[in-house]
């Protein structure tokens, strides 16, 4: 592994599952009450590659059918296709994660395994989840729609971004490389 990137070429990526299936998350309710609310249960889903730049609030995301090495793929041609110099990709242990073809500026790294903790992008997708909590989609279209509505507001906010996804250790790991 290189041991040398510029903040700016360190970014982190996960996988999230978009669907017609309703998160119905938590709800205050008296003693012994259970909350009412609407449900669907679906089973048409989609997948959210997401990857992030905790040093400057960047996000690149797309939706692919599947969560596998070809879509992985996919991802990572059209990544590298929007990055002026090589970056280090850091990501989890997935089989997914394999590039069939060497990427000439993406270096990938992996965390270490059993580890969702250290990948900013999972609290990344935890605010995310708390957009999508009690909503009905009838359709996977409607469901794509409201997430990448709900993806505007972090493409425009790196600060926001920043301040989820910028972890003491990341800072702390970048300076010692040096």
């Amino acid at each position: 592994m290189t041991k040398h990137f510029a903040r700016q070429d360190i970014e982190f990526e996960d996988e999230f599952r978009v669907g017609t299936r309703t998160d119905v998350g938590r709800r205050w309710s008296p003693v012994g009450v259970r909350p009412v609310g609407r449900q669907k249960i679906g089973y048409e889903y989609v997948y959210l590659y997401v990857a992030i730049k905790p040093f400057v609030g960047e996000v690149f995301a797309r939706f692919l059918p599947r969560l596998d090495k070809q879509c992985f793929g996919i991802f990572a041609q059209e990544r590298s296709g929007e990055l002026k110099r090589k970056t280090l990709l850091i990501l989890d242990g997935a089989g997914a994660h394999r590039l069939a073809t060497d990427n000439p500026l993406l270096e990938l790294s992996k965390l270490p395994a059993y580890a969702p903790e250290l990948n900013p992008v999972e609290r990344f997708f935890q605010e995310l989840r708390r957009k999508l909590r009690f909503r009905v989609f009838e359709t996977l279209d409607e469901a794509e729609s409201y997430v990448t509505e709900a993806l505007k507001e972090f493409l425009t906010d790196a600060e926001r971004v920043k301040s989820l996804t910028l972890y003491p250790y990341i800072k702390d790991a970048r300076n010692n490389l040096n």
